[in-house]
């Protein structure tokens, strides 16, 4: 069994054990933020035809040639067409068609000029004062897209272009890859519920909503368990339990108190630990083995350790097997200057939680959230980054630039990196 590995060694090892998953077939709306599974391609041109970029009159361009030389041109108004119809009309020299945005070209019409560039007070006639070049406000015929053109490649994360592109190309169903189930399991005499009142020492289980929360946010499927005792058998049966999950999440247990079993039971059922503790702060005590094909990560039991955690290991794991592409599974890293001294750090590298905001300089600034202590929740609640202090980092100076990760969906407004 490996122990005290670094991040990127324990992340490896986690990695290699998360598989893809199968694919499946769900509605469009459904599909959002999950990963296209094969190549979508169009069935017709977007457009389907030529049609009018603007409200206006459809004309031929040479009848508008000597409008500024010889002053007004007037055209005859000789049809009318809404989006959604179509002109019976050939257009003759000297005639225009009132066009509204969207509808098709006439036959015979070779531009559009617009409406707020015409005088028409007279409704049955038209005047221009300036020429209108040929192709003038007009959306080609496939200038979006070509019929048969790939318009959503296999591996695209589907986000609201990409599902109106989808329903462009006439795709209600979209296969994609599945979402990954995660059994998230607490363990602990001292929980209790969250709509109880707690007494004797014991505290509200917020591990289990937490890392539910992260799943959801990760693109998971949170399968919540009931909370488990300190007991070896107890710990042993609800892991047997939730091992078709495709992957189980436990919390506490697993450092080296007398009633800390689930470290020994996953090493048990899995046969070997792959390893147990990564040199990190907060978050040290990491068990993890694979149980049955089921990865099972042991996580501790402070609740910004289990955020923390979950961050740097289980979502890179889930997002793999979602069909993300790599580029994805990692935090979002930029470099931003401390916004105030930070200390000196022992041999593991320490997530301050911490606050980026863009200074009026444009320039960004990371401050940490206050007291650091695994303990403290609020230090992650108050936060939009973790300030990563490298091991053995001298103290930090105020204005020193640092490297941040920020929180998913947290980057700081207006952004700048």
């Amino acid at each position: 069994m490996k122990q005290n590995l670094t991040v990127e060694e324990a992340r490896q090892i986690m990695l290699a054990a998360a598989r893809p998953l199968p694919v499946e077939r769900v509605d469009l709306l459904s599909a959002l933020g999950r990963v296209c599974a094969a190549d979508i391609a169009a069935d017709m041109d977007i457009p389907p035809l030529d049609n009018s970029a603007m409200d206006g009159y459809a004309l031929q361009a040479a009848d508008t040639v000597a409008a500024a030389a010889d002053g007004p041109v007037r055209l005859r108004v000789v049809d009318e067409v809404p989006a959604g119809a179509r002109s019976e009309h050939v257009l003759a020299a000297g005639e225009t068609v009132r066009i509204m945005t969207g509808a098709p070209i006439p036959d015979g019409a070779d531009a559009v000029v617009r409406r707020e560039w015409v005088d028409e007070r007279d409704p049955r006639e038209i005047a221009l004062r300036k020429p209108v070049p040929p192709g003038s406000e007009i959306r080609r015929t496939g200038e979006d897209v070509r019929r048969g053109a790939v318009v959503v490649p296999a591996g695209t994360i589907i986000n609201p272009a990409t599902v109106g592109m989808l329903a462009s190309v006439g795709r209600p169903f979209v296969t994609v890859a599945a979402r990954p189930r995660i059994a998230v399991l607490a363990t602990g005499d001292e929980l209790v519920d969250f709509g109880e009142v707690p007494e004797n020492g014991c505290i509200r289980n917020s591990n289990s909503y937490s890392l539910a929360a992260l799943v959801y946010d990760a693109g998971g499927i949170p399968l919540l368990c009931p909370r488990v005792g300190d007991r070896a058998a107890d710990v042993r049966a609800a892991l047997e339990r939730v091992l078709g999950a495709d992957i189980v999440m436990t919390s506490g247990g697993v450092s080296y108190g007398d009633y800390d079993f689930v470290r020994e039971v996953i090493r048990e059922l899995a046969g070997e630990l792959l390893f147990w503790k990564v040199a990190t702060k907060p978050g040290r005590p990491l068990a993890f083995g694979v149980i049955g094909g089921t990865p099972v990560v042991g996580l501790p039991g402070n609740p910004v350790s289990v955020m923390v955690s979950f961050e740097q290991f289980v979502r890179p794991m889930l997002r793999k097997m979602a069909g993300m592409p790599a580029e994805t599974w990692l935090p979002v890293r930029c470099r931003a200057l401390a916004g105030e001294d930070l200390p000196a750090n022992g041999n593991r590298r320490h997530y301050v939680r911490g606050v980026v905001r863009v200074r009026e300089d444009g320039r960004l600034e990371a401050v940490a959230t206050g007291v650091q202590g695994s303990g403290i929740l609020s230090s992650m609640a108050a936060g939009n980054c973790f300030i990563v202090v490298p091991a053995d980092s001298p103290p930090i100076d105020r204005g020193t630039p640092v490297t941040v990760e920020f929180f998913p969906g947290r980057t700081p407004e207006p952004f700048y990196c």
